[in-house]
């Protein structure tokens, strides 16, 4: 049943003055500062579920977040409003929407529309042979150091034409001295030609990494105007969560697909941007408005998370702020209890006290699952780790290796990829390895030469190798090059002639032997990986079934709409979005977790507690050097970023937040000095038997820290 969203103030779920000021706006550019706990989601939905209301075609209305949880929570909660007109709503991930236009739109930018999707590993694999194909930039570059820099070139939305033009002639000026101290190589045209390269052997594999999905995006909108006109015709209302995490590029999509109406509504937080380090720049929700005059503006400053203790702690930390906009996070909440801070000797004392109040804590009937324990770094794991273990105390780390990106798993994807693109050479190169069939580096780069000199593929050159068109002399494994090529015609041709993927995936399991491979393999867990192909099985035939369910109900009536969740026409298309969606769910396996169902602590960092909230929450430490990171104690930018962290880490905390640091490192053998940041803390918010004693002061920013000498905790 639809909801009238006309009647929010009798809802059950009442929206206060700003969310229903917000929810009820209808065009022009609107920006919504929604702090910590404020609601934001109910007023997202609800603002959606007012257009769909007020006659705005639901096919009209593109919603885009930052992760899939967030993308599928928020597509639940409109359903639940507005019924099943929220089936035509576009609402995903940044990355998910561009492989939604570029499936239909690739051709146009030289794509084939079943491209791969690269992910690092398989980036790594080609960011090798670059760096081999440049054989002097192998000794002072690294796949890593280069992905990093590619990477943040195309969230800067430079391509490396662009990084040519618009930044070596600005880095010509700089001294090496200038490239030394910010992290630059000097070498800057070396860079741009491995760039280029990198790039070009992606589209010669028919692939993109999750950067290029953006970036071509946006060089399909700008250099194909009718592209541009065509999205612009069925798309009016933009709507972009966390927008405070918004890079360069991803601003320029979506203001350049948003440009004809302006009916652009973003919602965020720069007080909980924390995310530089992905190319995140809160200056744009900061600098909405001028990009914007227009534009409405409302905050919610109503948290209805946490107590007002821990609430009034975390407004008063991050107003010691600079670069944000005015507001003050409030809550009609108990004052409740006070936060704790406590200082321990060294980690292992850090450790045994958090064990030891996760016991008390027990004791008075908190469930495991409501408890957090966060950290700035995951190396600050271990040792609480050990201590929960020798405990008997379950926890789960947040933020595991995920499921898409297990080494079984990414074997049988590469054979899935393989077979809908021939033109991946990383892939090859990953499938023909596993099993063992004795086709080496060697052969390979012999098998290369083949493929570079004939302009073709590695599997394509494998081809004529095993049909005895080529010879592959002086190597080993040539049999085995034959026998993977006549399989993998075997499974081409069935998926060709209709076999559903989930059969010819299983005949691929058996036929090349993998349950024996995993345990002669991984004798040590084999049982497990085998569980992950059972998975990986089941989620095909999961995704299998849905296409026929979507196919019936096209069937019976239903519009079929190449904007929503489309219906892949062949057996190859079925494999080619199965892999697009897996390689797009970039959140971590622990669903329990999240759902709260896991009997178990989490521990994660900061960064990973973003979004989430737990009654109970430990904040481990509080020194100078960890949290502000050393990397920022001489960067006021940076030291305003940790200071965000700090505040998106009290706000995890509904009912009780304990903050503790260490005096001493063990492993430097030298004192720590505590953090700036518990100095920035009222009093009022703490536990009050102490006394201040001794005032320590910092350089940046000018504040004062008192201290007691009992326990040495630290309050202002």
């Amino acid at each position: 049943m639809t909801l009238g969203i006309s009647n929010f103030a009798s809802q059950k779920t009442a929206l206060n003055p700003e969310q229903l000021r917000a929810a009820q706006h209808m065009d022009g550019p609107l920006l919504i500062y929604a702090g910590a706990g404020s609601g934001k989601t109910l007023t997202i939905t609800h603002s959606i579920a007012h257009l769909v209301e007020n006659m705005v075609p639901a096919s009209a209305i593109i919603a885009v977040t930052f992760t899939n949880k967030a993308a599928k929570e928020l597509k639940e909660r409109v359903e639940n409003l507005v019924g099943w007109r929220a089936r035509n709503i576009v609402v995903s991930t940044f990355h998910s929407a561009c492989v939604r236009f570029l499936r239909l739109y690739a051709s146009e930018i030289g794509y084939n529309n079943n491209f791969s999707i690269y992910d690092d590993t398989e980036k790594t694999a080609v960011l090798k042979a670059v760096l081999k194909e440049v054989g002097e930039a192998a000794r002072v570059l690294t796949p890593a150091i280069l992905e990093t820099k590619i990477d943040r070139f195309k969230n800067l939305g430079l391509t490396p034409e662009q990084y040519k033009q618009r930044i070596i002639a600005e880095f010509a000026s700089y001294s090496s001295d200038n490239f030394r101290r910010y992290g630059e190589y000097e070498q800057h045209e070396l860079i741009q030609k491995c760039y280029e390269i990198y790039q070009q052997k992606m589209r010669a594999q028919n692939a993109m990494d999750f950067g290029d999905l953006i970036l071509e995006t946006v060089h399909l909108l700008e250099t194909k105007p009718h592209v541009l006109r065509e999205l612009q015709s069925r798309f009016t209302h933009f709507l972009v969560d966390e927008f405070q995490d918004t890079n360069p590029i991803q601003f320029r999509f979506i203001t350049l697909l948003s440009s004809h109406t302006n009916n652009l509504r973003v919602v965020g937080d720069d007080d909980q941007s924390i995310y530089s380090w992905r190319g995140a720049e809160p200056g744009f929700i900061l600098d909405f408005q001028k990009h914007f005059p227009d534009a409405v503006v409302i905050k919610l400053e109503q948290n209805y998370r946490s107590t007002g203790a821990i609430i009034q702690a975390a407004a008063a930390v991050i107003t010691h702020n600079r670069k944000r906009a005015p507001k003050t996070l409030w809550t009609a909440e108990p004052f409740g209890e006070t936060v704790h801070i406590k200082a321990t000797a060294n980690v292992h004392d850090e450790a045994d006290f958090v064990c030891d109040s996760i016991l008390k804590k027990l004791e008075s009937g908190t469930a495991l699952s409501d408890i957090a324990i966060l950290y700035r770094t995951n190396a600050q794991s271990r040792v609480v780790e050990d201590n929960l273990r020798r405990r008997l105390l379950p926890y789960v780390i947040y933020g595991s290796v995920r499921f898409y990106e297990r080494a079984e798993i990414k074997v049988l994807l590469s054979y899935l990829k393989l077979l809908i693109n021939p033109s991946d050479d990383v892939a090859f190169k990953k499938a023909i390895g596993v099993p063992r069939r004795g086709f080496g580096e060697k052969a390979i780069d012999a098998l290369q030469h083949i493929a570079e000199s004939s302009n073709i593929s590695l599997l394509r050159a494998g081809m004529r190798v095993s049909a005895n068109e080529i010879q592959l002399t002086g190597v080993r494994g040539v049999n085995g090059l034959k026998e993977f090529s006549n399989c993998f015609m075997e499974w081409h041709t069935a998926l060709q002639n209709g076999t559903p993927p989930s059969y010819v995936l299983d005949s691929l399991i058996s036929r090349i032997e993998l349950q024996r491979f995993l345990a002669t393999t991984y004798p040590e867990d084999f049982d497990e990986r085998w569980l992950n192909v059972v998975e990986l099985k089941n989620a095909l035939i999961d995704f299998e079934e849905k296409v026929k369910v979507q196919a019936s109900n096209i069937a019976n009536g239903a519009i079929a709409d190449p904007f929503s969740d489309e219906i892949p026409s062949s057996e190859a298309n079925i494999v080619a979005e199965f892999l697009h969606q897996a390689m797009l769910v970039v959140e971590p396996t622990s669903h329990d977790v999240r759902a709260g169902n896991a009997n178990a602590v989490s521990m994660m960092t900061i960064h990973s507690a973003k979004g989430l909230e737990f009654n109970t929450v430990f904040l481990l430490g509080l020194e100078e050097g960890t949290l502000p990171h050393m990397r920022s104690l001489e960067d006021p930018a940076g030291i305003e970023e940790e200071r965000r962290l700090m505040y998106v880490a009290m706000t995890r905390a509904r009912r009780s937040l304990t903050i503790s640091r260490c005096r001493e490192n063990i492993y430097k053998r030298e004192r720590n000095t505590p953090s700036r940041f518990l100095s920035e803390i009222p009093g009022d918010c703490l536990d009050s038997q102490r006394q201040p004693k001794q005032t320590i002061s910092y350089g940046m920013p000018s504040r004062e820290l008192t201290y007691v000498r009992e326990d040495d905790d630290y309050y202002e």
